[in-house]
């Protein structure tokens, strides 16, 4: 027996803001801050081929300038970037962005310790995954997301 969640309970991958987004299939854009490289981009070819554009972000650095240059409507973040204690980078990227009111921003964090949901969802976060997360629960979370997107 062990700690984990069972796999369709809400302290494993839950959504509490939820958001809508109308774009074109083929400009949706999904931002993977993943500490582990291997699994990020593992995230980011599995997003692909389920049509969500994605772009990989190992380190505080590049999910600033992700956010800022390429301005994704949804990311997932590995909440240990950047060791960011009480979730001060998610309270960045939120204050920074104007388009943020319509991001989606996804917590992947860890399941022993557990973080607090009611953490995560003071810290400005949409949602959360525990990892290991199964990925057809995270391509649940776009196409719910992206469910009313505009079809060419």
């Amino acid at each position: 027996m062990n700690n984990r969640a069972y796999e369709t309970s809400p302290a494993q991958c839950s959504l509490w803001n939820r958001k809508r987004l109308r774009v074109i299939a083929e400009s949706r854009r999904v931002l993977v801050a993943q500490t582990e490289r291997a699994l990020g981009e593992s995230l980011v070819s599995l997003f692909d081929l389920k049509g969500f554009p994605a772009r990989y972000a190992p380190d505080v650095a590049s999910l600033k300038s992700g956010v800022s240059e390429w301005r994704p409507h949804a990311v997932f973040v590995d909440t240990r970037i950047g060791g960011c204690a009480n979730y001060a980078l998610v309270r960045e990227l939120r204050a920074h962005h104007d388009d943020d009111a319509h991001r989606l921003v996804i917590a992947m964090s860890g399941f022993l310790p557990e973080e607090p949901l009611a953490h995560l969802k003071e810290a400005g976060y949409d949602g959360h995954c525990r990892r290991p997360c199964p990925v057809w629960q995270m391509t649940d979370i776009l196409d719910e997301f992206f469910a009313c997107h505009l079809v060419r």
